[in-house]
């Protein structure tokens, strides 16, 4: 189930880790979306962390995204 954000934006973790992000238009059809490997998803979470971009937010971001 995709979390909904706001204006019709949504994001969900897919089964193989892939973060989805798209956007529906006025007749539910996403007209944007994108898809985010869990890695490249882990660097963008650690990135706008207060520590920054780090080896270690990296790791911890990476471990939070594929904990079960």
């Amino acid at each position: 189930m995709a979390f909904h954000w706001k204006d019709n934006w949504y994001f969900e973790r897919r089964v193989d880790g892939v973060v989805r992000i798209y956007h529906l238009d006025d007749h539910g059809i996403a007209d944007e979306d994108i898809e985010i490997d869990a890695d490249s998803w882990a660097s963008i979470i650690a990135s706008v962390s207060a520590r920054g971009d780090t080896a270690e937010a990296f790791r911890e971001a990476r471990e939070f995204h594929n904990r079960l």
